[in-house]
């Protein structure tokens, strides 16, 4: 099992992938990288939410370095899990060549707590987002972190993962 995070130029087709963050289902960090994107020179609405700066990822590579080891790693494994992970699925899709004609098997935490939430197994939220979400559930942020960073997200995703499980059982 994978659980993936993606932090973007925005939300449009045409945005690229300045961090992309995988974990495994134990929390072991697969790969964890900032991108330098080759189109966009700025992103200011997505800066103010991912805090990522176009210095920070002036010096980085292009995703397309990663490009065969990312594919690699998401055909080695049956199932890929994440918050919208349709969107994160679409930008891999959008900024990696051949990524589309991968099978992923995926499943989205966000549509598994509404579906929980629906059969009042777990606690009736007014927000979803994940932040909100992993928050009334006991995540803790560690020393350094922020949510919006695509490595914190994952981890909250995994959280928010194993949390359903338990009020399931």
């Amino acid at each position: 099992m994978l659980i993936i995070d993606t932090e973007t130029t925005g939300l449009a087709n045409s945005d690229e992938i300045l961090q992309l963050s995988i974990i495994d289902g134990n929390e072991n960090i697969i790969l964890d990288r900032f991108y330098k994107p080759s189109y966009h020179t700025s992103w200011y609405y997505a800066q103010k939410v991912n805090h990522i700066s176009p210095e920070m990822v002036a010096n980085k590579p292009s995703i397309e370095t990663d490009a065969e080891e990312i594919k690699e790693i998401f055909a080695s494994h049956s199932l890929v899990l994440g918050y919208n992970t349709k969107f994160d699925l679409r930008m891999l899709e959008n900024n990696i060549e051949g990524f589309k004609d991968l099978e992923i098997k995926f499943e989205d935490v966000h549509n598994l707590y509404r579906k929980c939430e629906n059969l009042k197994k777990i606690p009736q939220l007014e927000k979803h987002d994940l932040t909100s979400v992993s928050t009334t559930l006991g995540f803790k942020l560690a020393e350094n972190d922020f949510m919006h960073n695509s490595l914190t997200d994952v981890k909250a995703t995994l959280f928010i993962f194993k949390k359903i499980i338990e009020f399931l059982e």
